[in-house]
């Protein structure tokens, strides 16, 4: 349990790495207790947005009765938009022309706030790998559309065929076929890392970009909606 004097809201905290290192973990909690409110099987056949909405309710309903202290300070946000950053001689999306990243969880604990964002897509029949990674997917990290001052964020594959290794698998093998269409870096390939121990499906690679940003570390979390 983290003390309520470690942090203070409004500036920086000296151990602020401790909670950095806590808040991934937290955030892939919340994930885990909004999906076990949920009946998977009623989503075999469901929309990414409508998988996406309820999870993102239920995690809501998980914030509006704490039972842990750390969790007064989560928030959670469905499909909010992306503020794009003002670049010379370049137009910028505004209003509903903004892209919009599928979820993002925020802290307050920290001042700035500490925010992770995840792309969601469907892994089944008509939603293959090549969707999971291309441009609309995981590319939105790495073209700097989403996450720009990140230095992670997570992707949710929604499993609506057979189960989570064999998604795990194929989604590796093709990193591992062509690493630099995804611009996987030699020294952060695919692996298992369930940052908590209930997602025992989630893996990580680290990628560059292809701006001028520092590269992205992915978290990958298989759910079953089978």
């Amino acid at each position: 349990m983290i003390s309520s004097t470690s942090f203070q809201l409004g500036g920086a905290s000296y151990n602020s790495e401790d909670y950095e290192r806590q808040f991934v973990p937290r955030v892939h909690q919340l994930i885990k207790l909004g999906y076990d409110r949920l009946n998977p099987r009623r989503y075999a056949t469901a929309e990414e947005t409508a998988i996406t909405g309820d999870l993102v309710e239920a995690m809501d309903a998980v914030l509006d009765e704490p039972a842990e202290r750390w969790m007064r300070y989560y928030s959670v946000h469905d499909d909010p938009p992306v503020n794009e950053p003002h670049r010379r001689g370049r137009q910028r999306r505004i209003g509903k022309a903004r892209r919009r990243v599928d979820i993002r969880i925020d802290s307050a604990r920290t001042s700035p706030r500490s925010r992770f964002r995840f792309e969601c897509k469907r892994l089944g029949p008509g939603h293959g790998v090549s969707h999971y990674l291309g441009h609309d997917g995981l590319g939105c990290f790495l073209t700097c559309a989403y996450a720009r001052d990140d230095e992670r964020a997570g992707m949710l594959g929604y499993i609506q065929s057979e189960d989570e290794a064999t998604w795990a698998f194929r989604i590796e093998q093709a990193l591992l076929s062509a690493p630099a269409d995804s611009a996987v870096r030699r020294e952060s390939t695919w692996r298992l890392d369930p940052v908590i121990p209930a997602l025992g499906h989630t893996y990580r690679s680290g990628h560059s970009r292809t701006t001028r940003r520092g590269p992205i570390e992915i978290y990958h979390t298989m759910l079953r909606f089978t």
